[in-house]
């Protein structure tokens, strides 16, 4: 593999080996963050005219050349390389070839340090969004499934034994309030992502005036990150909280899954899997598996592992800077897809699902769903209520 000369080099030798090693496969996931850096790159622009640092000349062909680079990314027409060392070294190669010295004017009081801060935190308000409304799509499919089929009734379990009577509504709405409570979770992740982090540099602020509060303002955040020092104190923290959210996410999946794998089976009988929603044998002809909602759940537990690999990369660091930070981009780009593929899935597959009514009415027949409203029928009629359990204990067998 043969590197691009990185924006940092002085003309020294640079072991090849060593250069390969530091950027791995960085720039394969910096594909995801090039419109975020130029969106950055953009402000920046500005917020350096504004600040009296740019001519109004080199603004001008600095807006036009990352605008170009916009509409042609979106065109398909290039993207970061496995010669680029980042989305920053991608993006400052092609403006420099398309407009020529303005382009080297663009990282003026910048640091890559805070670039890719402030990509990751573009990127994570588009995340958090998509997330939301993907959990939000859930909680509907769930609230629909309980207004189709609500009044049929079923099991209620304890210890997966047969408890009380209840029915497919009340189960179908329990679903649907978690998942309420996760997208409120991520409403909360969103709340640590409101700084700027530009301005910082390389954790220590720029010995310039910069126009911090401008920037902030066109990038959307609600101020530019104080102190300057704790943007990379900070780093990770609000990558953290949305894998924080997207585990409770998973874990409301994974119970959602296995209630459903669980009252598929034919031990059960008491829901129908649409066929579009199932594999089958390879062997049996007979066979329509779960594959589907197994997968969710093995993916939903996977959302944990993702948030583990990101906090053990940010565990025992001190203070600034540390080129570990890089390896924050993995398990939260893995989270949010999995956590999306997911969360695509359900709706569809709860909104064609078939409920047995017959099944559900010959296990809700069982008299001992009812031994506790039988005990309360005799505590009315004065017995205590010991005694009256007691009695139906005896009789329940």
């Amino acid at each position: 593999m043969t590197h691009e000369r990185p924006i940092w080099d002085r003309g020294e030798p640079i072991d090849a080996a060593m250069l390969a090693f530091t950027v791995g496969d960085d720039w394969r996931m910096d594909q995801r963050f090039v419109e975020h850096d130029l969106r950055g790159s953009l402000a920046h622009a500005a917020g350096l005219r504004r600040a009296g640092i740019l001519t109004s000349e080199d603004h001008l062909a600095l807006e036009r050349g990352l605008l170009e680079l916009l509409a042609e990314h979106r065109r398909g027409q290039w993207n970061v390389e496995a010669g680029d060392e980042d989305v920053h070294s991608a993006v400052e190669r092609r403006l420099i070839a398309k407009i020529g010295d303005a382009g080297k004017r663009l990282h003026t009081a910048r640091s890559r340090n805070e670039q890719i801060a402030v990509d990751v935190a573009l990127w994570l308000r588009d995340a958090l969004a998509q997330s939301k409304a993907a959990v939000d799509a859930t909680r509907a499919a769930c609230e629909g499934l309980a207004e189709r089929h609500g009044a049929l009734p079923l099991p209620g379990y304890t210890h997966l034994r047969r408890a009380m009577p209840s029915s497919v509504g009340d189960w179908a709405l329990a679903h649907a309030r978690a998942f309420e409570l996760d997208a409120s979770e991520l409403v909360h992740a969103a709340a640590r992502n409101q700084d700027c982090p530009l301005g910082s540099g390389a954790g220590y602020g720029v010995p310039l005036a910069l126009e911090r509060e401008f920037v902030a303002r066109e990038l959307g955040f609600a101020r530019p990150a104080a102190p300057v020092t704790h943007v990379q104190h900070a780093r990770g923290r609000a990558e953290l909280a949305y894998l924080t959210a997207l585990e409770q996410v998973g874990l409301d999946l994974e119970k959602l899954a296995t209630d459903l794998w669980l009252f598929s089976a034919g031990e059960f009988g008491f829901v129908k899997l649409p066929v579009a929603f199932t594999t089958g044998s390879s062997l049996m002809p007979h066979k329509r598996n779960p594959d589907a909602l197994e997968l969710l759940r093995a993916h939903a537990r996977q959302l944990v592992a993702d948030r583990a690999a990101l906090l053990e990369v940010l565990r025992g660091l001190p203070s600034g800077y540390h080129r570990d930070f890089q390896l924050i981009k993995p398990p939260l780009l893995r989270a949010h897809d999995r956590a999306a593929a997911a969360l695509a899935l359900l709706p569809s597959l709860l909104g064609a699902l078939e409920f047995d009514a017959e099944a559900l009415r010959a296990a809700c027949d069982d008299p001992k769903l009812r031994s506790t409203e039988r005990a309360l029928d005799k505590v009315r009629a004065g017995v205590p209520f010991r005694d009256a359990y007691r009695e139906e204990s005896s009789a329940s067998g």
